[in-house]
């Protein structure tokens, strides 16, 4: 019976339900049915973060469609008003369909890939895909404060697998997630500056790392103590938009003053560093982070700070980890996989506690902002390829969903 009413009906039959003295047909889509309403082009969820924009910008290009950003509406921040609005925004919807999480978006023109990478943009996320049924493609880069199988498409890092690992084995081998060995950048190598003297660019992270990095005010001080001892021409520091208050309130009274205060000594041949400039990017109005790490001729960043370190190190430049020597678990051995491709040093400046170690390396050459001994050559990575592959494995997990 069911057979016939399909083929009179000219739609495939997915099932039927028996109602006491009824029988309701459920025709199944088709795939043409089922995504011809989408928008084909690709949004970015975004919620104005100067690091992620570059990551999220980079993949949505990377795949080939027309690219609309769409801020996030920021949620409550009290947890218990927060998961209400929540529930609210993925079970009920308005009544002209315009979504709870996301600024000028409709059910009725959703995209066919959603793209977000922080945990303020994720509840947008699943809205777009509760709101679809699962046919926009979601996407986000990183681990999400969520259930893995609620997003489509993970991209991870190779540190994110270790804390999966760290959980249990099984935990690291998704079928919806791709790692890659920093975390997505889409940047490219640049042309190194030339400046008589260096010039430096310090990136201050979010203050904690769970998986093993807690930023201390004595890292601030040994930072100062070492750049110090340099012959610089300009530091620029760079602060994240997501800082520890005290954290931001140390840098001021441990770093920039310091620096702009430090004693002169008449007897030395080094002059004093006068320009010094804090970049908060919490404060609109920032330059491109991109470009004030081209500025620099080396950086300098914080353990915790790995969004950025992958920037830096993706456009080719010197980086020194600022408190390596304390990470634990499982971002120690990531710290060591880094290490051992020689894509970053530890900071260990001239004249520190650590200067009797300082030596040649095998080019000849002296590095004045890590002491120590036999270094190789600087590695290089590409991170374009990366990209690539992470655009290759999105649009197959796609056929794969909707075939």
């Amino acid at each position: 019976m069911s057979t016939t009413l399909g083929n009179l009906l000219r739609l495939p039959v997915r099932a039927t339900r028996v109602h006491r003295r009824w029988i309701t047909i459920i025709p199944k889509r088709t795939r043409v049915e089922r995504h011809s309403s989408l928008l084909p082009e690709t949004w970015i969820i975004s919620d104005d973060n100067a690091i992620t924009n570059y990551s999220t910008a980079g993949v949505a290009h990377a795949l080939g469609l027309p690219v609309e950003t769409k801020r996030v509406i920021p949620q409550p921040t009290i947890p218990i008003i927060g998961q209400l609005s929540g529930l609210r925004s993925l079970f009920g919807e308005s009544s002209n369909g315009k979504l709870s999480c996301v600024e000028d978006a409709y059910t009725e023109s959703m995209p066919r890939f959603a793209i977000a990478a922080t945990r303020q943009t994720l509840p947008g996320l699943l809205e777009i895909r509760k709101r679809t049924d699962g046919r926009t493609m979601t996407v986000y880069l990183g681990l999400p404060d969520t259930k893995l199988s609620n997003v489509d498409a993970l991209l991870l890092t190779r540190l994110d697998q270790m804390k999966l690992r760290s959980i249990g084995p099984g935990r690291a081998n998704l079928d919806n997630a791709i790692s890659t060995l920093l975390p997505i950048s889409g940047l490219s190598p640049i042309t190194p500056v030339s400046a008589p003297d260096p010039s430096v660019v310090i990136c201050i992270g979010t203050g904690f790392e769970p998986s093993g990095f807690r930023l201390l005010t004595t890292d601030y001080d040994r930072i100062v103590d070492g750049i110090l001892h340099l012959p610089l021409s300009r530091i620029r520091i760079v602060m994240d938009p997501e800082p520890n208050r005290g954290m931001r309130t140390a840098l001021e009274s441990r770093v920039v003053k310091r620096i702009r205060e430090q004693p002169v000594d008449p007897n030395s041949t080094k002059k004093p560093v006068t320009d010094v400039e804090v970049i908060d990017y919490a404060v609109g109005g920032q330059p491109p982070l991109a470009e004030v790490l081209a500025s620099a001729t080396h950086v300098i960043a914080t353990a915790d700070n790995i969004p950025v370190i992958s920037m830096a190190v993706s456009m080719g430049l010197p980086v020194y980890i600022a408190g390596m020597e304390r990470v634990s678990n499982e971002l120690r051995s990531y710290y060591h996989m880094l290490d051992g491709r020689n894509l970053v040093r530890r900071f260990y400046p001239q004249n520190s506690r650590y200067s009797y170690m300082l030596a040649p390396d095998i080019t000849g050459n002296v590095d004045e902002f890590s002491a120590i001994r036999d270094h190789d050559p600087w590695g290089t990575y590409d991170a374009q390829q990366d990209l690539s592959d992470v655009a290759e494995f999105i649009k197959e997990r796609y056929i794969e969903i909707n075939s």
